[in-house]
């Protein structure tokens, strides 16, 4: 059976919109375009691209299972924190978002910084986001771009809880929406884009075929991350 390349698929996911809310089930399952779930799967490319693409198609079990394993990774503390904010888990999104900005205090020494700046390019970008006191209280760009990240999901925050319908349908066909679907997008786009022209758009792992190993691109997790998992879902699959 002959499979999709992985620009096509990225190609064929740029009619959706960026993802906001979590999607009423099968979506979250299986992914605005069905069809594209396990075409997705069976690329075999680098993790942080498969996640970024089943974020990008509203998916949100698979790419869950693959950013466990990249808690100590700033692409993985990225997309970590697109997957809280899909979810509504604004307090954690804010958290993970600290994290692949690089501003933790302290930094964690098992952290893996590559790929720190590509979060901070694309959100020092979009500081528009900030009111002006905010923005002149930050001191560089890497807290700028942490502010205007949080701020973002601020907004997201504010349309679900303004929503007298269907969180899915909060703020539907309002230019806010709109500016915060776009903005979402391309902070999906980034993140693959990067992954694909660093790992490459093939398959990545060590191996042959469908035996490849992807283990290379997995970070330990610290102790305190081990037990907030632990807390937060136990080690079955997790609710939504």
């Amino acid at each position: 059976m002959r499979h999709l390349p992985a620009k096509d698929i990225y190609n064929e996911l740029q009619s959706l919109p960026g993802p906001l809310f979590h999607s009423p089930s099968p979506v979250a399952a299986e992914g605005k375009i069905p069809r594209l779930q396990s075409e997705i799967a069976s690329l075999l490319v680098h993790p942080l691209l498969e996640a970024a693409l089943h974020l990008l198609n509203h998916s949100l079990y698979a790419p869950h299972f693959l950013l466990r394993k990249m808690q100590n990774s700033r692409g993985g503390q990225h997309l970590h924190g697109v997957l809280h904010r899909v979810e509504g888990d604004y307090e954690n999104a804010r958290i993970w978002y600290r994290e692949a900005s690089g501003t933790e205090t302290p930094p964690k020494e098992v952290t893996n910084r590559e790929r720190e700046e590509v979060f901070v390019e694309f959100w020092s970008k979009h500081t528009h986001l900030l009111q002006d006191e905010d923005e002149n209280g930050q001191q560089d760009k890497a807290h700028r771009a942490r502010a205007a990240a949080t701020a973002f999901i601020d907004r997201v925050q504010q349309m679900k809880e303004q929503s007298k319908g269907q969180v899915f349908d909060a703020g539907l066909r309002t230019p806010e929406r709109e500016e915060l679907e776009r903005i979402s997008k391309a902070e999906l786009n980034t993140v693959a884009e990067w992954a694909g022209n660093t790992f490459g758009w093939g398959s990545w792992g060590e191996g042959d075929g469908e035996a490849k190993d992807a283990s290379g691109a997995y970070t330990g997790n610290t102790k305190e991350q081990k037990e907030i998992f632990m807390k937060q879902m136990g080690e079955g699959i997790r609710k939504f």
